[in-house]
């Protein structure tokens, strides 16, 4: 049954009706002027998923201010019955134009589309996917001058990136003809399904018809995901290669392939030469006649995706809401709805949203019947509030703190003047020197101010062997900054990079010739003189890497010998475990299968460390202990 008057709004007409509700044509009674309502049918008014579904379109249009997206206006609920009301566009849809045989130019082709991505790129810009891009949902006003050359409606199917609970992987939502390959596997979306409708919509508008369409939605999915669509060239002559080349790509089945963004869609249509600069003069598009969305078309204002989509019978024979909420998933939440009047107004009186931004927020789906409205003014109007709100309250924060922070340098400014004394300088040296997160170039500047001033303190060794670490973490950043063969190199550090190459041959290679660099300078040692160098010209510091170094390798080296010793007497006592249980085995395949597993153990062990002389002891027993072990181990077939 049709209603007659929603909030402030009194119904005149119906613009179009689907399986799950309706788009009215109405008259503000603020302003006396048109609009569009959407509302759910009566009978799914009461159920929480068909009424997740419009709240999710209004949270998807509520952030959207794009001259080329349908504009949301007002939001509320009428006796139970949720709606909400968008800018009423006059004209047709691209879908009705194509079907009335209207065929497009590619300088308008290209026009329309870059007005299409520009309305795309706030979408996407706003954390929105429409994914559902279609001719049904691209209107054409009849007053392009006032309106612009094209609308996007209908976001009735749309993912917020933000929010994980909108769409359970898996579940197919949206039109056949113009579905990108990984929404139709019901695969993970992001904002490039719509980049690849985008490419379709421009192949319809070219050739009349997307290059999949006729037959089951199932087939049409099907050759989606797996055939290659023919080159635009192939159906339209004189397209220019550019726009071709461009169509291809958007049509990639690989999302990667595609163009990275809508901005990089717009960018690329712009580069094609010659674009016409208005959509509806080039064509000659007439959008005032019969089939204009004054009231007479299917797909005006989202109308069409509040018909059953291909995902019908997934929830007990509903179609699932705004991209297939789960029923137990966190929804988008609206802002506060205001209380009845407290005269208590009755059912239908208008109650206009408090302007206090800090009101409780509440979700549409758990609120009795009653009625409610919130217009979009509202929101921005108690946005603004809120905002200057916040803007004193961070003020009085500043100034708080810049008394603070005046009242902190006025009472510390003899300590911040004052020179630290020996015990905060060491204090804070060893604290850096201690943190293994810490950068010890931090520490320079207090290193050279605690040796000036208290170069006698006893802890001055201590300090000067924090600064002597510093220096040699210099001289190891420089060989891994500069490669070797990059310029003349002073002989110590040419030796030291040529032995610490010798690693790709072994630790034991690389230790043997770090030891011949020391071998090659015995009586070098630290001058006075040399202290007064760059760390990079003392020798005697190179030395002393070459030293760290070979301590390195040799920790590293015994660690490694260790562990093989301790591998190999485990092995050897697993050998004997197995011996064991064979010795107790009744069936004779039972104590085959442990000699079998025995003699791979032992094997391995003689594979493995056989040239390894610190497992020399392991390894010799392993090989008397095969040889004491019957031939017929070692040839029993694995079962």
């Amino acid at each position: 049954m049709q209603p007659t008057q929603l909030g402030p709004y009194t119904i005149t007409g119906t613009l179009g009706r689907g399986g799950m509700g309706a788009v009215y044509e109405a008259s503000d009674g603020g302003t006396g002027g048109p609009v569009a309502v959407k509302t759910l049918a009566a009978h799914l008014g009461d159920d929480p998923a068909m009424r997740r579904r419009l709240l999710a379109e209004i949270e998807a249009l509520k952030g959207l201010r794009h001259p080329g997206i349908v504009r949301l206006l007002a939001f509320g609920e009428q006796d139970g019955l949720p709606y909400f009301a968008m800018e009423l566009i006059r004209g047709q849809s691209l879908e009705q134009l194509l079907r009335a045989g209207q065929r497009f130019d590619w300088r308008t082709t290209v026009d329309v589309a870059l007005a299409i991505t520009r309305a795309l790129k706030s979408a996407h810009d706003h954390g929105v996917v429409h994914r559902d891009l279609k001719p049904a949902n691209l209107l054409f006003p009849d007053d392009p001058a006032v309106d612009g050359p094209v609308k996007l409606a209908d976001f009735g199917i749309a993912r917020l990136f933000g929010d994980s609970g909108h769409t359970l992987v898996g579940t197919v939502v949206g039109t056949a003809e113009y579905m990108a390959p990984e929404q139709a596997a019901g695969g993970p979306i992001d904002h490039r399904v719509d980049l690849y409708s985008l490419g379709l919509v421009i192949y319809a508008m070219l050739a009349g018809q997307p290059p999949f369409r006729g037959g089951a939605p199932s087939e049409v999915l099907r050759r989606q995901r797996t055939e290659t669509p023919p080159r635009l060239s192939a159906a339209v002559a004189d397209v220019p290669r550019a726009l071709d080349g461009l169509v291809d790509r958007l049509l990639a089945k690989d999302p990667g392939r595609r163009p990275a963004s809508a901005l990089a869609v717009g960018r690329l249509l712009s580069a094609i030469e010659g674009p016409a600069a208005d959509t509806a003069s080039a064509t000659g598009i007439d959008t005032s006649t019969a089939g204009a969305a004054a009231g007479r078309g299917d797909h005006d204002h989202g109308v069409d995706l509040l018909a059953p989509t291909l995902a019908d019978g997934l929830e007990g024979g509903v179609a699932p809401i705004a991209g297939t909420h789960r029923v137990d998933g966190r929804a988008a939440t609206l802002p506060s709805w205001p209380v009845p009047a407290a005269d208590g107004a009755s059912s239908g009186s208008l109650a206009r949203q408090p302007t206090a931004p800090d009101r409780e927020r509440v979700m549409l789906e758990t609120l009795p019947a009653a009625s409610r409205f919130v217009t979009l003014e509202d929101l921005h109007r108690a946005a603004r509030e809120a905002e200057r709100s916040r803007w004193w309250r961070d003020a009085a924060v500043r100034i708080a703190s810049g008394i603070g922070i005046a009242a902190v340098l006025v009472g510390g400014g003899h300590a911040l003047l004052r020179r630290p004394t020996a015990d905060e300088l060491h204090k804070r040296i060893m604290a850096l020197a201690g943190d293994p997160d810490a950068d010890l170039r931090d520490a320079r500047p207090l290193i050279a101010s605690f040796l000036e001033r208290h170069g006698g303190d006893p802890r001055a060794a201590g300090i000067r062997d924090v600064g002597h670490r510093l220096d040699l973490n210099t001289l190891e950043k420089r060989v891994q900054r500069q490669r070797f063969g990059g310029g003349p190199l002073p002989g110590v550090e040419r030796e030291y990079r040529a032995a610490m190459e010798r690693q790709a041959d072994g630790p034991e290679a690389c230790l043997a010739a770090l030891e011949a660099v020391l071998a090659l300078h015995p009586d070098v040692s630290a001058t006075a003189a040399e202290a007064a160098l760059p760390p990079e010209e003392r020798t005697s510091l190179w030395l002393d890497l070459v030293r760290r170094r070979i301590a390195e390798l040799q920790d590293r080296m015994q660690r490694d010998r260790d562990a093989d010793l301790a591998s190999a007497v485990a092995t050897l006592a697993a050998a004997a475990g197995l011996a064991e249980q064979a010795d107790a085995a009744e069936d004779e395949q039972a104590r085959a299968d442990f000699d079998r597993r025995r003699w791979r153990l032992l094997t391995g062990l003689v594979d493995l460390y056989g040239d390894k002389p610190h497992v020399a002891e392991q390894v010799d027993r392993a090989r008397a202990l095969l040889s004491e072990m019957p031939a017929a181990a070692e040839d029993t077939p694995q079962p």
